[in-house]
């Protein structure tokens, strides 16, 4: 793996966009995020029209997750099973932290270049800036480039406890290196100098980029790290405003949402990493990495002949399982789990009889056949067959990556509230029960802090390591102490890579939480 200063001179992608036809129908946009994408090595940063396009480098760069740096963010919350053969994930499923893993490194060398290439995209549009002669819209461009860096910085600093702020683009080496608290503050302090640059819709209602960065997502990102600082009133200013704006809603179909296509930008949806293959048979595909592969199991039937069946890298809890039956869950847990013949046979050693509904089949039909790996798949990653573009067989080809859903807003403004902070957008019920009665499960009369934690475990698990980091902030060491894992606080954070610790000696004194 290369570290960051092999790479921190990457040239952004500039990326020419062609007439967007205003006849574009609303599902053609959900095939074509950038319609009509070229690539243009000629630079002319006097034609001002052409701002736009270091800004989709930006995108371009964002929206490129690796399956590595997913799954080692949500592999160590008792949500999730680090299945498949990586070791390395397999220890730190069990919070055994090795330096030297290489997807730590990863995860580093991923993040820190992607911040790079926020940088170098700002520094393009300032260049562009002159030509075009509309600062507004130069503001607007860098300010969602500086609410994609501080999501990086938020993914990052929760899986490490700290991070080097670079504020200029080549000064990393004489950083110190900033604690969480510390990271969180910059984040918080950075989303409230760029929300009013920010176009003040749904992201999906943006009609230059379809989905992409606006006012609610910094004031998201926001929330975010008040949350990590427990400062609960910051918490429920910002999610109060979301949740006043009346732009965002609850999709009306928890199952649909994660495995059909027609759910791209949805309404639900205030993050969206995008994807696509155009909606056509063959050809070119927009940010075509192996993203979904390892989450798929080995071995199934799908529906549509030929369909990839994946990895079997990442398997839903057995105690998240159990937790969701207890309750009487159906929707939900329909959604995040696929059963396999060995997995509902455990489950029956447990319950005896099980509600009618299990079975290794999902809605479409696809089967789901005993894997070696796992016994259960996380269905919330496993897009049916039936919904890959006719011709194309590479697992969730046109799927999208969520990334922050108005639930996660309700829950964590519900959760300020338990601990003492006030709002007049939502009660504390209020939300937590408008996410319960999409689950089809009853309201509740009231509502503890317990409950939304507990309702966060139903909603959100399998997501981005959400669990895992509401149990590290609330120092909830039993409840990630299950089968053969102890948990104790000192396992909160991963290590600094040992790769770039040679590099950046500030790295070996760690930070101080």
């Amino acid at each position: 793996m290369k570290t960051l200063f092999k790479i921190k001179n990457i040239t952004p992608i500039l990326i020419a966009i062609l007439v967007l036809f205003a006849s574009l129908s609303c599902e053609d946009k959900l095939y074509e995020p950038y319609e009509g994408l070229v690539l243009n090595t000629d630079v002319d940063y006097t034609v001002g029209g052409d701002m736009i396009l270091p800004l989709l480098g930006a995108y371009e760069a964002f929206y490129t997750r690796g399956w590595d740096e997913l799954m080692t963010i949500g592999i160590r919350g008792d949500d999730v099973n680090a299945a498949g053969d990586q070791a390395p994930m397999q220890e730190q499923d069990k919070f055994l932290y090795q330096a030297s893993h290489w997807n730590l490194n990863a995860i580093w060398t991923a993040e820190y270049s992607d911040i790079v290439r926020m940088f170098t995209a700002m520094e393009d549009i300032d260049k562009y800036s002159p030509a075009a002669n509309n600062q507004a819209l130069t503001d607007q461009y860098k300010a969602e480039c500086r609410t994609m860096r501080a999501w990086l910085y938020l993914q990052f600093t929760r899986a490490f406890g700290g991070s080097i702020i670079i504020d200029q683009l080549d000064n990393i080496q004489s950083q110190p290196v900033s604690n969480k608290v510390q990271t969180m503050q910059y984040i918080v302090d950075e989303m409230k100098e760029v929300i009013p640059l920010l176009p003040d819709s749904h992201p999906r209602n943006r009609s230059d980029i379809p989905g992409g960065i606006t006012k609610y997502t910094a004031l998201a990102i926001q929330a975010m790290a008040y949350q990590e600082m427990e400062d609960y009133d910051g918490v429920a200013t910002a999610t109060s405003q979301i949740i006043s704006s009346g732009k965002f809603q609850l999709a009306p179909d928890y199952y649909d949402m994660f495995n059909k296509i027609s759910s791209k930008l949805d309404d639900e949806f205030i993050l969206e990493f995008q994807r696509s293959d155009y909606g056509q048979s063959e050809g070119d595909k927009f940010n075509p990495n192996a993203l979904w592969n390892p989450y798929g199991i080995g071995g199934w039937t799908p529906v549509v002949s030929g369909a990839e069946a994946g990895w079997g890298f990442y398997e839903p809890t057995l105690k998240y399982i159990t937790f969701m039956l207890d309750r009487g869950e159906t929707d939900r847990l329909e959604t995040s789990v696929e059963f396999t013949p060995r997995g509902i046979d455990t489950l029956q050693t447990i319950y005896g009889t099980l509600p009618a509904w299990i079975d290794n089949q999902n809605r479409e039909g696809d089967i789901f056949n005993d894997n070696g790996r796992l016994f259960f798949g996380s269905g919330k990653h496993i897009q049916p067959s039936t919904e890959l573009t006719p011709g194309r067989v590479a697992a969730g080809d046109n799927k999208n990556l969520i990334g922050i859903r108005y639930a996660e807003i309700l829950l964590m403004h519900a959760e300020a509230l338990t601990r003492g902070a006030s709002s007049s957008a939502m009660t504390a019920i209020d939300a937590v029960n408008a996410v319960r009665i999409r689950a089809k499960l009853s309201p509740l009369a009231s509502v503890t802090t317990q409950d939304v934690l507990d309702e966060k475990y139903a909603e959100l698990s399998m997501e981005w390591g959400i669990r895992y980091y509401d149990m590290v902030r609330t120092k909830n060491t039993m409840e990630l102490s299950y089968e053969d894992r102890t948990f104790t606080m000192d396992k909160a954070y991963y290590p600094f890579p040992a790769d770039q610790v040679s590099e950046l000696p500030q790295l070996a004194e760690g930070v101080n939480n």
